[in-house]
């Protein structure tokens, strides 16, 4: 039987201004005017951003829809030209054929069998960079455990994929030029609309700052090349790997560096802003901290974290999966039909740019009861059936799931349990917090934190 597309439902949204519809409003506070429109108007709204039109889409079912029941009628979109600036055809980047490869190419280096054996490379990552946080805890100095947890999350993505290492003055560089290329790349994203041939403010200051980082990249990659012998990590595996059509050609160096850049630029930055947002959220909630600390105390008893303890670090995971609720690093996914599609009574036509939405969904009252509210014990197991999967979806869903999603669950974990138990986190005296959207969401302020060793 033929679907039947409703013509009678207009899709709902608020009207906006003349010319600029919807901009001001998102400009001023992005995500608080998308959780309002959801609120006011369902889990599909359509909004004008200027001569665009853009569908919200936060409904839980709409995104299994799109995302996993009907995904080949949906692609990146043209957001895809802003980021292929950055990662070029990396595995964030491509879409269709390209995209399936490289998934199927990548994905061992991700199982969660090998990731375990890296806990010890993450425990020695984390206790080396509690060590130079030690002069500002004697001067009583805060710690900015946002920026902290950048160096170290470079530093496990490098050892753990890549098989290397950079010391801790280049990786404060890269940091400076990463920095400048995700403020640009916010300027892509909301402007995906208007012809890339049109210049975005700082553009020079991207291109330069982008130079940094590839340089970084071809130097891991030119020195990997010395010395090719397969060690079973990411980086080998793409300097390995060959075509699928018979030539048996391997990737070239444009191609590897591609790979890396996608993996380091998303890897790193999502990880720490997840973690920021950890630190940040514990130290609001000292009852939540409390218990936190019991567990640790508990299972580790002052030991570092091994492959065996993790099971057991229940309300730590249940920590870091409210966390993600309440700041997903990827806030928002874009998609663009292919053809025209029905979500619930509404018609969606051919070419629609969609905005999906963790950050939304994740504070549908429908499935969160208080949804502002940080409570880990949403997550406890009796509680699981009390909404559907795809209510929670902070690495996406279906073939598109992140394919560092593991990766960073293990790795925030092993962070979170090495250091809560060694210091005592209290928020400096006068912080006020800022969400702040570049390629991840992030406090834009950092977390200066007062530490104090146990």
């Amino acid at each position: 039987m033929a679907a039947h597309f409703s013509t009678e439902r207009e899709i709902p949204g608020p009207r906006g201004l003349p010319l600029v519809g919807v901009i001001p409003m998102l400009a001023r506070d992005p995500f608080g005017y998308l959780v309002g429109a959801a609120r006011d108007y369902g889990g599909l709204v359509r909004m004008r951003l200027g001569p665009a039109t853009v569908y919200l889409v936060s409904d839980p079912a709409h995104v299994r829809h799109i995302l996993v029941d009907n995904h080949a009628n949906y692609w990146k979109g043209p957001i895809l030209r802003g980021i292929k600036l950055i990662i070029g055809d990396g595995i964030f980047g491509s879409d269709g054929q390209l995209w399936q490869r490289q998934r199927r190419l990548m994905s061992p280096a991700f199982h969660r069998p090998r990731l375990t054996a890296m806990i010890g490379v993450m425990t020695d990552v984390v206790e080396a960079a509690t060590v130079r946080w030690n002069d500002r805890i004697v001067r009583k100095t805060p710690v900015d455990m946002l920026e902290e947890m950048v160096p170290i999350n470079i530093e496990i993505v490098l050892r753990t994929l890549f098989g290397t290492s950079i010391d801790y003055s280049e990786i404060a560089k890269l940091r400076a030029a990463s920095d400048v290329i995700f403020h640009h790349s916010e300027k892509l994203v909301f402007s995906f609309f208007l012809p890339m041939r049109i210049p975005r403010p700082g553009h020079r200051r991207f291109i330069a700052a982008l130079s940094v980082v590839d340089e970084v990249v071809e130097r891991i990659i030119a020195e990997r090349r010395k010395d090719p012998a397969d060690r079973g990590d990411l980086l080998s595996m793409l300097l390995l790997a060959h075509d699928d059509e018979g030539t048996q050609a391997a990737m070239d160096d444009r191609q590897v560096r591609d790979e890396v850049m996608s993996i380091l630029m998303a890897g790193y930055e999502s990880t720490a802003a997840a973690l920021g947002w950890t630190w940040y959220l514990l130290s609001q909630h000292p009852d939540a901290d409390a218990r936190l600390q019991t567990e640790l105390d508990f299972v580790l008893g002052g030991r570092v974290p091994s492959l065996q303890d993790l099971p057991r670090l229940v309300y730590t995971r249940q920590v870091i999966s409210e966390s993600l609720r309440l700041y997903p690093p990827f806030p928002t996914f874009f998609r663009t039909s292919y053809g025209r599609d029905q979500l619930g009574p509404y018609n969606l036509p051919p070419d629609a740019a969609l905005i999906i939405s963790p950050y939304v969904t994740h504070r549908l009252t429908a499935h969160w009861p208080d949804p502002e509210e940080f409570d880990p014990t949403r997550f406890d197991a009796d509680h699981s059936t009390e909404r559907p999967n795809e209510a929670y979806y902070p690495f996406g869903l279906g073939r598109r799931l992140c394919i560092g999603a593991n990766l960073s669950l293990l790795e925030q974990q092993v962070v979170v349990a090495t250091v809560a138990q060694r210091f005592d986190r209290e928020i400096a005296s006068g912080y006020v917090l800022e969400p702040h959207y570049d390629i991840a969401l992030r406090p834009r302020n950092g977390v200066p934190m007062m530490l104090t060793p146990r």
